[in-house]
């Protein structure tokens, strides 16, 4: 997201519909641009997919290896590696400002992992567990594979060559994903990746999805849906998000309504990562609810926190936001609901060498009829820049608007999965 120079008042006056109009304008392009479909004639060669070892369901029998691996996990009566389904803490909702909670964290199986080295291709209704994979493209790659099952599963995938995911799935409904942690081996030490596809998990065309206990690392964006609704993520972790623009989110969801983000956390090093939004939801996106989160760092100068790009219906509730630049929470869609929102120790410095933030270190953007009550911020870089957008500088806002400054407190702890390798 792009704002104007806070000291530049007919250009603050003019922003929001110079803004509303470059996004839906590049509706296909901008934030969307990078993560759509790619043609056929971008696709891996037939014959090095032919070459890749194809994985049975687990139905009938354990997932094989490549004879050098070490031997396999045990297996249950049906042949699937015996595994816990991983379970996840809630984190308790409360009008109260938190003050140095617990950490939150999602257990995982002990089952141990055996090292596949390659791109899995499942078929629909395989189960892919207890596995270590090591990939010089995709981890694993699905296309209209349905009720496909991914858990306990490490994947260190080369997103630097051309532009590949740890789990790439294309038409795939009702993809289940369970403990899996991703690590993009391809990334630079610092600064943002060579492709904006290297995602931790994209879904295309694949309704239906759940993400349950994933760690992402160092991927372009973390979770990227595109035509994907009604998808659950549950204990979403992330650490490093690299872009290059317009990625460098969290999660992204891309004409993906009726979807849930809840119990996340994503942890950005200012000297290291290349975000844009942490957390975007487009228009085409309509219904969707985040909760529980906290997003630690943003070095773009023109990215927020959370921001609602054309979406309606949306619900962000418990979400604290530590170290942005260009914005915490902004809204340029319609009948959206910010509640128990927070902002801690923004900044007004450039990062990385990125730029001077182009808000003036706004926290809050509103649309004409945002609803924000139980907000907060703590620390601001620009007392006199906090809430702008949808009329309210002119009396003229039609919304609710209810953010008191405090001082004090602490935002929350970070999410922690916890899996048997780590």
């Amino acid at each position: 997201m792009r704002f104007t120079p806070r000291n530049n008042t007919d250009a603050l006056d003019g922003f929001w519909n110079e803004l509303s109009n470059s996004w839906r304008d590049s509706a296909d392009g901008s934030q969307q641009s990078g993560g759509d479909l790619p043609d056929a004639s971008t696709t891996p060669a037939t014959d090095a997919a032919a070459a890749a070892t194809d994985v049975s369901p687990t139905t009938d029998a354990a997932v094989e290896t490549q004879a050098e691996t070490a031997s396999a996990a045990p297996v249950t009566e049906e042949g699937a590696a015996a595994v816990a389904d991983p379970v996840v803490t809630t984190v308790s909702e409360t009008a109260d400002l938190p003050t140095a909670p617990a950490a939150q964290s999602a257990a995982a199986s002990s089952a141990a992992l055996t090292r596949y080295d390659g791109t899995i291709y499942p078929n629909s209704g395989d189960v892919i567990e207890n596995l270590d994979i090591y990939s010089d493209g995709v981890g694993i790659e699905l296309e209209d594979d349905d009720n496909v099952t991914i858990r306990n599963v490490r994947i260190h995938y080369n997103g630097a060559n051309q532009g590949s995911a740890g789990i790439d799935a294309v038409g795939a409904d009702g993809l289940a994903i369970q403990g899996v942690e991703m690590i993009n081996a391809g990334a630079p030490a610092s600064g943002p990746n060579s492709d904006g596809g290297e995602f931790g998990v994209s879904l295309f065309q694949s309704p239906g999805a759940s993400v349950t206990g994933a760690t992402v690392r160092d991927a372009s964006t973390g979770i990227y849906l595109q035509d994907s609704p009604n998808a659950a993520l549950e204990g979403i972790e992330g650490y490093n998000m690299r872009g290059p623009f317009p990625r460098g989110q969290l999660v992204q969801f891309n004409r993906s309504g009726n979807s849930s983000l809840n119990n996340f956390s994503v942890v950005n090093d200012l000297d290291t990562a290349w975000t844009e939004d942490n957390i975007h939801v487009g228009e085409g996106s309509d219904g969707v609810t985040i909760t529980n989160g906290l997003i630690d760092g943003n070095n773009s100068p023109s990215g927020v926190g959370v921001m609602l790009e054309g979406a309606q219906n949306t619900t962000v509730r418990n979400v604290d936001t530590v170290r942005m630049g260009n914005g915490a929470f902004t809204d340029i869609g319609s009948n959206n609901l910010f509640d128990d929102v927070r902002s801690f120790d923004n900044f007004a410095e450039s990062q990385a060498g990125r730029g001077t933030p182009l808000s003036g270190s706004l926290i809050f953007g509103l649309a004409d009829d945002t609803t924000l009550i139980n907000g907060a911020y703590q620390n601001p870089a620009q007392p006199g820049n906090v809430v702008y957008g949808g009329g309210i500088q002119d009396d003229a806002f039609g919304g609710t608007y209810q953010a008191t400054e405090i001082s004090g407190q602490s935002p929350m702890a970070a999410w922690h999965n916890t899996f048997s390798w780590s």
